[in-house]
């Protein structure tokens, strides 16, 4: 019975390494042709147009938010959108020795966020995924830049 629990344990991490290697490839070919191939056409609109464009779900986005602040408000220019989710993106950093694709977006203006929208309930909550409120907000500004991280 041990040897059978064993087997399929292995099977199921072997089957989780292959499909994150193929995901990894695929997601990097896709981002390099349809979306860095095409900046140009991103840069001076708002977001809005490229999270609709894209055929890969965004999972989370990542501000460089401090945790310890003195003011109520944040200032940014650049978020970091994730394709997938934390658990696949740990399998790949730490057992497979890779980089999950993201894409660091930077905008035009410098960004003034209440510190506030980062709280639990708040417009832009950290322990939340990519929701519809954190498209609104985040569609909203104007496109300066888009950099591909993570890939070869």
């Amino acid at each position: 019975m041990k040897n059978i629990f064993i087997i399929v344990l292995l099977i199921g991490f072997y089957s989780i390494k292959v499909r994150a290697q193929i995901t990894i490839t695929d997601t990097s070919a896709y981002f390099k042709d349809s979306i860095i191939a095409k900046k140009n056409y991103y840069v001076g609109k708002p977001l809005s147009v490229l999270i609709k464009d894209l055929k890969i779900g965004i999972v989370r986005e990542q501000t460089l938010t401090p945790t310890l602040g003195i003011t109520d408000t944040f200032y940014t220019k650049i978020i970091l959108l994730t394709f997938s989710p934390p658990e696949e993106f740990l399998s790949r950093t730490l057992f497979d020795h890779q980089i999950a694709p993201i894409l660091a977006i930077t905008f035009q203006d410098t960004l003034a966020i209440p510190r506030h929208y980062f709280k639990a309930g708040g417009v832009l909550d950290d322990d939340e995924y990519w929701t519809r409120n954190k498209r609104n907000y985040w569609g909203q500004f104007i496109v300066a830049d888009i950099r591909l991280s993570g890939v070869k």
